[in-house]
């Protein structure tokens, strides 16, 4: 069965095994480190990880003193992330269920969505999604989103690496503006599909101002200057 031919389920995102999933701790440790920097964060500030995954990203900021609430649909990743944290007795709230319909805290100091979590869903629940990314955030908070550089999948230069070593292309459809990827069979499941809808950065901006943000930045891996050509698109957007 080749790419085209295998059907994408409306909710594909629940169908993808778990280990296509997991993140690299390494460049997670990195990443929080970065965070921490480039927003000035200090001890006791409240942060919001949307989906968190098994905490890779946010524990790290927990261990800096962040406060920290994680939201994810997967059961296992946040029974994962809630062991983590009462292991090294750090505060932290995790629970499993789906952002488009969940209530999120209010008054958060940050929100991350991270590691190309943006854009699984329609136009409309994106930009649902980042209103309610608004909502949560405090006055003066900050939403960082982290994706692919647009600029290398619409060119057909980008590829996934995932847990398992294995690297996924992603093929681009200038008709639906969405990248899909194909993660291969295992021996208990079929090859799944997965569909993401992929926003230029003035597109981003446009969405974003629209609700609410004040002002809205991008970056490359590490905060470095946004290049085209890099891997990695972050999005730095501030409520006023």
């Amino acid at each position: 069965m080749t790419a085209t031919q295998i059907p994408l389920l409306t909710e594909w995102f629940r169908h993808v095994p778990e280990d296509k999933w997991l993140r690299d701790p390494a460049q997670s440790r990195a990443d929080a480190q970065a965070i921490w920097d480039k927003l000035g964060l200090t001890a006791g500030c409240r942060i919001f990880e949307c989906p968190c995954n098994k905490a890779d990203l946010s524990f790290p900021l927990a261990r800096k003193g962040a406060v920290v609430t994680g939201l994810e649909f997967n059961a296992h990743f946040v029974a994962a992330a809630k062991n983590k944290f009462q292991r090294a007795g750090l505060p932290g709230e995790f629970r499993s269920d789906d952002m488009r319909t969940a209530e999120f805290p209010v008054d958060m100091d940050a929100v991350i969505n991270w590691s190309s979590s943006f854009g699984f869903f329609s136009d409309e629940n994106n930009a649902a999604l980042v209103r309610k990314f608004f909502d949560s955030l405090k006055s003066g908070g900050t939403l960082l989103i982290e994706v692919a550089n647009p600029h290398r999948v619409i060119a057909g230069k980008a590829t996934r690496i995932i847990a398992s070593g294995e690297v996924v292309d992603e093929t681009w459809d200038a008709q639906t503006h969405r990248a899909s990827v194909v993660f291969p069979q295992t021996s208990y499941r079929g090859p799944v599909k997965a569909s993401v809808r992929i926003y230029l950065p003035e597109e981003f901006e446009t969405m974003l101002k629209q609700a609410g943000f004040a002002s809205v930045e991008f970056f490359g891996q590490g905060f470095t200057p946004f290049n085209p050509e890099g891997e990695r698109l972050i999005v730095e957007a501030r409520k006023a």
